[in-house]
């Protein structure tokens, strides 16, 4: 996981919540500035899954709350708040997709959290540990993650500390390269 700076709301949102402000993400008015969304929370995650740090794409992911629409027996009304939507990966099996309705705020360890990069550590086999309600419940331990992960190791290790600064650790590029944060991990482990 990677810290996500928020940039500004977009416009477009503003506009919405001033023009319907009773409506919610689900809302039938909404629907056509979902895509949107996705894609200025994909630019602003720099095109990384804001759980697994895996590529997403148009196509390949999904507007996320963090707290979930409907946790427990209610609603959440964070459904349109810009500071509790990320952009997720569309694996079935990890992230946004695994996680659904499932949400403890005290336990959960939230890629918009500042620390959030302190809490995890990964392992040359691809393994990651660290707050296991997280792991657990996004299923970051996964078999593919663990592989994805084992292999940009890989990558990585034929590489001095000075070639993985130049051609990975440019944070100021539009989009990180996939798994930045165990590319991150593992130069400082170096």
């Amino acid at each position: 996981m990677l810290h996500i700076q928020k940039g500004e709301e977009p416009k477009f949102l503003i506009d919405f919540k001033r023009r319907y402000p009773s409506k919610t993400y689900e809302s039938k008015e909404f629907q056509e500035y979902r895509a949107p969304l996705n894609e200025v929370l994909r630019n602003e995650q720099k095109g990384l899954c804001a759980y697994c740090c895996g590529r997403v794409t148009k196509h390949r992911s999904h507007n996320e709350h963090i707290e979930p629409q409907h946790p427990g027996k209610y609603s959440s009304h964070r459904s349109l708040d810009y500071q509790n939507i990320v952009a997720s990966c569309n694996n079935q099996r990890t992230c946004g997709i695994k996680k659904e309705n499932d949400y403890d705020a005290k336990r959960f360890i939230s890629p918009l959290n500042d620390l959030c990069e302190n809490n995890f550590t990964y392992h040359l086999d691809g393994s990651i540990d660290g707050d296991i309600y997280t792991i657990d419940l996004l299923n970051l331990d996964d078999y593919e993650l663990k592989n994805a992960r084992k292999a940009v190791v890989r990558s990585l290790q034929s590489l001095s500390k000075e070639d993985i600064l130049k051609i990975y650790m440019n944070e100021d590029g539009d989009e990180y390269p996939a798994f930045f944060n165990v590319i991150k991990w593992y130069w400082h482990t170096l």
